[in-house]
C-alpha cells in the first residue's frame, strides 16, 4: 500500500514524464489479487489520472516505456 500512496503523490504533477514503473505497479495492483483496499486505492489513483486534462500528454511516453499490456490499455483509454 505504501507504493500506492507514493504513486498518488507522484502522479499529481504531470508536468514531468510519468513514472512508468510506478504506473505499472499501480495498474498491477488494480488488476491483481491484492486486498480490497489495495485495489480500491489503485482504482482511485487511476480514475484521478484519467480525469486529469494533462494525462493525454503522457500517452506516447507510457506506450514507449511499458511492456505491460494492461498499462498500455489504460494509457489508450
Amino acid at each position: 500500500m505504501t507504493s500506492l500512496v507514493m504513486a498518488a503523490e507522484k502522479f499529481r504533477d504531470l508536468s514531468q514524464a510519468i513514472d512508468v514503473p510506478l504506473l505499472d505497479a499501480t495498474v498491477a495492483a488494480f488488476y491483481g489479487t491484492g486486498s480490497k483496499e489495495e485495489r480500491a486505492a489503485a482504482d482511485r489513483i487511476l480514475q484521478d489520472l484519467q480525469s486529469n486534462p494533462d494525462m493525454w500528454l503522457q500517452v506516447v511516453h507510457i506506450l514507449q516505456n511499458t511492456k505491460n499490456l494492461n498499462t498500455k490499455f489504460f494509457a489508450l483509454q
